[in-house]
């Protein structure tokens, strides 16, 4: 069982990670953390060494939340097609699964971090890297069974096929027109079954 400081830690994260994805680390003021919380300023530092740390350990819980659901659709039954296919329809439905979070974390913290938090930055970048990996194993597996054809390495084709979701959800970020994002995806849907399926 979690102690009380375990349980007022794991409290302040789950509020305040939305609040630094949406505003970004400048842009997070001390009242916007001890608004949400309704904890006092001392409370909050209490807990974690400064505002970086907190910072830090925002991102961490989206990012993990976001890992947690491509590890679903990515270990889903089925093949590896399917597999693919199931994390399209996540990003398909990407702006209802980061309404809680905040927004996009890769894109949001990631460009917000770049000139003015290393740490957040790096993490990020951990976390793009991690979903590269997992996407290139399904292919990987996907080509080893005779299922997938590619003209590149696995790795080469995931971080591809990232990069175009990753910026479709930047587009539709940007503009607030989710057509960029669904349009992306119904390609991605095409490329896999008429372009790499063998």
């Amino acid at each position: 069982m979690s102690t009380k400081a375990e349980r007022t830690t794991a409290y302040i994260i789950e509020t305040v990670a939305p609040i630094f994805n949406k505003y970004g680390y400048v842009g997070t003021s001390m009242s916007h953390l001890t608004d949400a919380t309704g904890l006092t300023k001392g409370a909050l530092y209490g807990n974690f060494e400064n505002k970086e740390a907190l910072a830090l350990s925002a991102f961490e819980y989206n990012s993990k939340r976001l890992l947690e659901a491509i590890d679903e659709a990515l270990n889903s039954e089925g093949d590896s097609l399917q597999k693919l296919f199931k994390l399209t329809d996540l990003y398909r439905h990407y702006s209802e699964f980061t309404y809680d979070l905040g927004g996009c974390p890769v894109l949001n913290v990631g460009v917000d971090a770049q000139e003015n938090n290393h740490l957040l930055a790096a993490a990020v970048k951990e976390t793009v890297k991690t979903i590269e990996g997992k996407i290139a194993l399904v292919i990987e597996k996907g080509v080893k069974d005779n299922e997938i054809s590619i003209p590149v390495t696995p790795l080469q084709f995931a971080k591809q096929l990232y990069t175009m979701i990753q910026g479709a959800v930047a587009m539709a970020t940007i503009t607030r027109d989710k057509k960029y994002l669904l349009n992306t995806i119904a390609y991605l849907d095409q490329l896999i079954s008429k372009e790499i399926k063998k």
